[in-house]
């Protein structure tokens, strides 16, 4: 038996027990601390639900097929064909569909924490220490406002899920068990989801030269960079031919941000930009905060701490600095990593992209999220040595016990503060809300006759803000409930005599005209004075708009039709046999003036009233007015008479 046991065989003789491979303590731990994180933010995805630039994606999706100009456009400063890719398929799959689209940013924001636990397991073995940056990235609240709006979900969770995965990549090349072709590859998924994703390959270089190669530990961080560069030209060479071909195609797209990209930045509000998000928002929310939200925008609301906590906050962490750096190699390398990330990439694409007139949106916490996973792994630098790395410590650390001690009175805080903001920010989405919006739309197209004509209706600013203009409309982002004839009749709605808009509530009503120009006969008559049955408007100025409608009251004893002229385009509108009609119609065209024009004029027409404005849902009826008329606000045609 000895001698077997020498040649390395299995020992037929011992207990089965010893064959059973023992649980790794610390890896179920890590994977528990990740459900559980997952488990805190399941309440937040209840509460969320489709809003702001989420439908604007859904509706482009049915707007446009997957072709180059629709994938590589830049929405709002941002060049992601992944990101649209996913939007296209999830809205194309189900359109609205909330449980599909939250069960991928569960399924994404689940991987990049497993990914980020492998990536610390890969560099510091199986120490319980590890579960400290671990819990900070699974809990920190800083994540949870890109987590529960999916558009801000499409770019921010996979750029962490990018960040940890290159990471882990680069680690697995530095030790030569792999090519650094895969941490290339997810710099490239970073990118098509986010612009951010062209700082993951510097992010790379720096934890490379600063940690990851055992012959630049012990000379300057300088001079390892420049080693680096000379020791691995290909590598870093396709990362920076990478960066320059994505910044190439985005100068190529530019034309395509229609006015919403980069900007030139004032001065005074960088600076207030800059000093919430870096001097407020990172640090509250990286030890646990902000425990209290502002009222904003329907995405959710704004980080708002205590000056008390913001004080605590960089009191702890310029403490945990300062103690790392007294005993831990290297650590200033790592908070070096974490202070320059904040800077340039996440501090500096906001300044350009927003500094011209959002200050306040240093209160926002999404545009830190990201770097949560890089602190999280400069945490773990600055706290212990690598597997493989001689003489970690300059001085001797703390004892076990004391540092334990520390270590749990330090998560136990952090924990209670995150679940505290994370209950607060609950608290401030508006999920049922625009979910009943929506439902309602739903079930008003699911009733409404096959023919029905529905006129296009910017939807209500709590779910669309008003600058993103004729994006918000009707047409657009709820056409994607309807079936597809309704879909496209929607789009380019026919003359109707029962035309209808969605109210503010999601129910399809009888449409009216806002009129910024209304015609009525004068007091005392009953029709508008025409010459030949025609009449002509040189002052109206109409506009080809989608949500811009024009009415006509009118009586006609048999079935004609009326010529509208506007800038040299000609558009007939039938009328029916009645003794009191009411027709509404677009105009498409843009231009001055309107000629109207009775086709049949011994038709027995007489045109009662005519308007022309933002189609809205038509008034409850009042005394004295007729419901539908055009004078502006849906009703008060010329008086009724009774002779027939």
């Amino acid at each position: 038996m000895a001698a077997t046991a020498e040649l390395g065989q299995p020992d037929r003789t011992a207990s089965p027990r010893r064959l059973i491979r023992r649980p790794n303590p610390v890896l179920l731990a890590g994977l528990a601390l990740i459900a559980a994180s997952l488990g805190l933010r399941l309440p937040i995805l209840s509460a969320a639900y489709f809003v702001e630039d989420d439908l604007l994606f859904v509706g482009d999706a049915y707007e446009h097929e997957l072709t180059f100009d629709f994938l590589f456009r830049i929405h709002k400063g941002h060049l992601m064909p992944g990101a649209l890719t996913l939007t296209w398929v999830e809205s194309r799959i189900a359109a609205y569909h909330w449980p599909l689209v939250a069960g991928v940013t569960l399924a994404t924001q689940a991987l990049a924490a497993v990914l980020l636990l492998r990536l610390l397991r890969s560099l510091f073995g199986d120490r319980w220490v590890i579960l400290i940056p671990l819990a900070v990235y699974a809990f920190t609240p800083l994540t949870l406002p890109p987590f529960s709006w999916w558009s801000a979900a499409l770019n921010g969770v996979p750029l962490q899920l990018a960040l940890a995965g290159a990471l882990a990549a680069q680690v697995r090349y530095a030790r030569g068990e792999a090519t650094g072709r895969a941490g290339i590859w997810w710099a490239v998924f970073g990118m098509a989801f986010s612009t951010k994703g062209v700082f993951i390959p510097f992010v790379l270089f720096a934890v490379t030269t600063a940690f990851l190669r055992p012959e630049w530990r012990r000379i300057g961080w300088v001079r390892a960079m420049l080693a680096e560069a000379r020791g691995h030209p290909r590598l870093w060479g396709g990362h920076a031919l990478l960066i320059a071909g994505y910044a190439a195609l985005y100068l190529f797209r530019l034309p395509s941000a229609q006015g919403e990209g980069a900007s030139v930045p004032r001065p005074d509000v960088s600076a207030e930009l800059v000093g919430g998000l870096l001097g407020r928002t990172f640090p509250a929310g990286i030890v646990g905060g902000p425990l209290r939200w502002a009222a904003g925008p329907p995405t959710g609301g704004m980080s708002d701490p205590p000056a008390a906590l913001v004080a605590g906050a960089w009191a702890a962490l310029a403490a945990l600095v300062l103690a790392t750096l007294w005993w831990r190699r290297r650590a200033a390398r790592a908070w070096l990593i974490v202070a320059l990330y904040l800077v340039f990439a996440d501090a500096a694409p906001t300044v350009v992209a927003r500094g011209a007139s959002f200050g306040t949106l240093g209160a926002e916490a999404r545009y830190v999220a990201d770097a949560a996973v890089v602190f999280a792994v400069c945490l773990a630098l600055a706290l212990t040595g690598l597997r493989d790395e001689a003489e970690p410590y300059r001085r001797t650390p703390p004892r076990a016990p004391l540092r334990a001690g520390a270590a749990v009175l330090a998560i136990g805080a952090f924990l209670t503060m995150s679940v505290v903001s994370a209950e607060g920010f609950r608290d401030t989405l508006q999920g049922d809300r625009q979910r009943s919006y929506l439902d309602a739309v739903r079930r008003s197209l699911a009733a409404a006759p096959a023919d029905t004509v529905i006129f296009s209706r910017a939807v209500p600013d709590w779910l669309v803000l008003p600058w993103n203009g004729e994006r918000r409309l009707s047409h657009r982002v709820l056409a994607p409930l309807a079936d597809p004839a309704l879909r496209a009749r929607m789009r380019v709605p026919p003359p109707s005599e029962a035309a209808k808009v969605f109210d503010d509530a999601g129910r399809l009503v009888p449409a009216a005209v806002d009129a910024g120009f209304a015609r009525v006969p004068p007091p005392g008559e009953w029709c508008l004075s025409t010459i030949d049955g025609a009449v002509y408007w040189p002052e109206p100025r109409f506009v080809a708009r989608p949500d811009m409608v024009a009415g006509l009251a009118y009586s006609a004893a048999r079935a004609t039709s009326v010529t509208f002229e506007v800038a040299g385009r000609v558009q007939q509108v039938e009328l029916r046999p009645t003794r009191d009609g009411l027709v509404h119609f677009p105009i498409p065209a843009t231009g001055k003036g309107l000629l109207m024009r009775v086709d049949d004029p011994s038709a027995g027409v007489c045109l009662r009233g005519f308007a022309y404005g933002a189609a809205i849902p038509q008034p409850p009826p009042q005394a004295g007015r007729e419901p539908g008329g055009p004078d502006g606000r849906g009703g008060e045609p010329a008086p009724r008479r009774t002779d027939g």
